[in-house]
């Protein structure tokens, strides 16, 4: 039995008629999921995979050439970040646009279903999507969401929460919130991930996960290429796309086999705030298509009218009033992301250097805090931005860039459009009053420390 896996999103209000109530819009995230649940995780990647290859760089790939004299020639292509993204990301085409079924010719021996399974401390449960061959070599797009799953554990914090009195229980307040454990949400890797060509969809290739990250949505796949030939897809460039440009969805649907919807751009730099089944939020910036894209289409290609993927399919909006609003994150952005999971299992992204826990009155109260809401300092990374700013633990962050922070999540997305070097003020609530602090974000890979 399938099931549709949603999260909720922010949308603007509109004044509601006389005698309305206000309505709940869900975001689905397109992969078909049987059996069980399975999320849309919101912490970062801890254990990541690197990429390894003693042979071939991870996203070098080869040219031929046809000489004078009718020999061919390979030719290599520089294996950087700047080769993939100008290798990868092509024009719009110059012969012309292509008919739909031609780019369905094009484009099918591409795209890839990805089944995986989950354990989880609720039970198995397993789901499936779609997949975009990126390179001969086996390594395959997708979203992090098809790859991975939420799950509820049970942790003993008190060698990590702040207590003056020492570790076990010996003060009312860690005995009472949670010096005996709590439930936390965490991310899980999928315990098993195959994939099936749409030339033979009846047999599975077993697949690594070469990285996934939850915050993009993104991740990258790895099968071993033996005895296989693979076509990679064609990747324009979604910085060139217009509303009303044609826009073709491939994918597996609902386990239903390889299928495409057609529709148009009907809209650019949509920014939703997708609450994440961890907990978390995250503020995506996405293509918006009536194409379209239902439960198994994640991680699929949104195609332009010359068969060059410039999306990739991630989303839909549901509600018994909206019809046709589906989504998918811009190849263009993806593709810096994506190397940087092909080459070090994680994606590298700016850090302010410090973990933090969300306060409360009870925190205020207990630690003596000049406030009841912010994110308390636990410690600071050293050669971080935070330690050369003067941060120190037992700081509150009450605000950053003139806007209030109350959790970990805010003051993520806080960060989200700043890279590495760029610079972000954070006010901090001390005994003797506000004072506010200058930040450089520094590189770091996504793990506990913001």
């Amino acid at each position: 039995m399938y099931e549709n896996n949603y999260n909720y999103i922010d949308i603007p209000e509109e004044k509601p008629s006389s005698g309305s109530a206000g309505k709940t819009i869900a975001l689905i995230l397109s992969v078909a999921l049987i059996g069980g649940a399975s999320g849309f995780g919101g912490a970062y990647l801890q254990n990541s995979i690197a990429a390894k290859d003693s042979e071939t760089p991870a996203y070098e790939t080869s040219a031929e050439e046809t000489t004078s004299t009718g020999t061919a020639e390979t030719t290599p292509v520089a294996s950087s970040e700047e080769s993939i993204l100008s290798s990868l990301l092509n024009p719009k085409g110059t012969d012309g646009a292509l008919t739909t079924k031609q780019i369905v010719e094009k484009v099918s021996p591409s795209v890839v279903g990805v089944h995986c399974s989950f354990e989880t401390s609720s039970g198995s449960s397993a789901s499936t999507g779609t997949g975009i061959i990126l390179n001969s070599d086996g390594y395959i797009i997708t979203n992090a969401h098809v790859v991975q799953t939420s799950d509820k554990v049970l942790t003993d914090n008190r060698s990590t929460r702040p207590n003056p009195f020492g570790g076990g229980y010996n003060d009312i307040f860690d005995y009472f919130f949670g010096g005996s454990g709590s439930y936390e949400t965490v991310t899980k890797d999928a315990s098993t991930v195959t994939i099936v060509l749409s030339n033979d969809e009846n047999t599975e290739y077993e697949a690594e996960i070469i990285g996934a990250d939850s915050d993009s949505d993104l991740a990258v796949l790895k099968i071993d290429t033996t005895g296989l030939s693979l076509t990679p897809a064609e990747f324009g460039n979604s910085d060139e796309l217009c509303m009303g440009d044609r826009a073709i969805a491939i994918g597996y649907p609902l386990g239903l086999g390889l299928s495409t919807s057609e529709g148009i751009v009907s809209g650019l730099n949509r920014t939703l705030n997708v609450e994440l089944s961890s907990g978390g939020v995250a503020a995506m910036t996405l293509i918006q298509t009536d194409a379209a894209i239902n439960p198994g289409n994640s991680g699929g290609p949104l195609i332009n009218e010359y068969g060059q993927v410039i999306g990739i399919t991630s989303s839909k909006l549901a509600s018994s009033e909206i019809e046709g609003m589906g989504f998918a994150i811009p190849i263009t952005e993806a593709m810096p992301l994506i190397s940087d999971l092909m080459n070090n299992g994680y994606v590298i992204s700016p850090q302010i250097g410090i973990t933090g826990q969300d306060i409360n009155s009870a925190y205020m109260r207990y630690y003596n805090l000049p406030v009841d809401k912010g994110v308390m300092v636990l410690s600071v990374a050293e050669n971080s931005g935070a330690e050369a700013a003067g941060i120190t633990a037992g700081d509150v962050i009450v605000g950053a860039d003139g806007k209030e922070i109350t959790s970990m999540e805010e003051l993520s997305a806080a960060k989200r459009g700043k890279s590495i070097g760029d610079k972000i003020t954070l006010t901090l609530a001390r005994a003797d009053g506000n004072i506010d602090v200058e930040i450089t974000l520094t590189g770091e890979e996504n793990t506990d420390v913001n």
